[in-house]
């Protein structure tokens, strides 16, 4: 990737999808952080969840325009972590409505990173094509199975 070109950092996730080892759950980590430290503290009605949402929907498309400008021949190199950011934000999702929703942030991002890793039925699918709509698109699912079984869970253990 060419460092000089700024939407290589978006792509690289502000340096973290550049880490040796695991670098998906490296910019898993640094979204998590982003969310925790930035965002959720502007997360305080339904309203504001809406625009969190339009942000989210912004970030895929983002990540759908900066793919092809960045990443060269490789098709959905380990270093390319946008897509992690947009998937741990939507698992994120439900927190703001969530009682401790600390330890959840904590859940949230272990479910993700299983699902991603692990890619059950739908992620798979997108998995193995390429391009930038099956690349952000399985981690878009691997958030929406996190942030479903987050909400399912909490019901149970809140």
């Amino acid at each position: 990737m060419n460092l000089r070109n700024p939407l290589s950092w978006l792509s690289l996730g502000f340096g973290s999808g550049l880490s040796p080892v695991a670098p998906g759950t490296a910019g898993s980590i640094l979204a998590l952080a982003i969310y925790y430290f930035l965002l959720s503290g502007l997360l305080v009605t339904w309203i504001d969840s809406f625009f969190f949402l339009l942000f989210i929907v912004i970030s895929f498309l983002l990540g759908l325009y900066i793919y092809p400008r960045t990443v060269e021949e490789e098709n959905d190199p380990g270093s390319y972590v946008w897509d992690e950011f947009v998937g741990m934000w939507i698992a994120c999702l439900p927190l703001p409505f969530l009682e401790n929703s600390f330890q959840w942030l904590f859940v949230s991002f272990f479910l993700f990173r299983l699902f991603d890793i692990w890619k059950p039925i739908g992620i798979k699918f997108f998995d193995k094509k390429h391009g930038a709509f099956n690349v952000m698109m399985d981690d878009v699912i691997a958030g929406i199975y996190s942030a479903i079984l987050v909400i399912f869970l909490s019901t149970f253990f809140q």
